[in-house]
């Protein structure tokens, strides 16, 4: 995977976990960490250096539907 730059969280982001995205896509957490390569969506680190991907991105992503709050 790609060296990210590290961001912190907005705390009026919502962000999921790799795996909730796979899900919700219903795709192997690898097919994720491979959009997440090629830029396909957005991701933010954690303090403690966990990936999570903005609700954001996972709405523009073309490979899905819309999330609902």
């Amino acid at each position: 995977m790609k060296q990210r730059e590290k961001t912190s969280p907005l705390p009026d982001k919502v962000l999921l976990r790799v795996d909730e995205v796979a899900q919700y896509f219903d795709v192997t957490n690898r097919t994720v960490y491979l959009w997440i390569d090629h830029g396909h969506l957005e991701i933010i680190y954690t303090p403690g250096g966990q990936i999570r991907i903005t609700k954001e991105s996972i709405n523009k992503c073309r490979f899905g539907k819309l999330i609902k709050n």
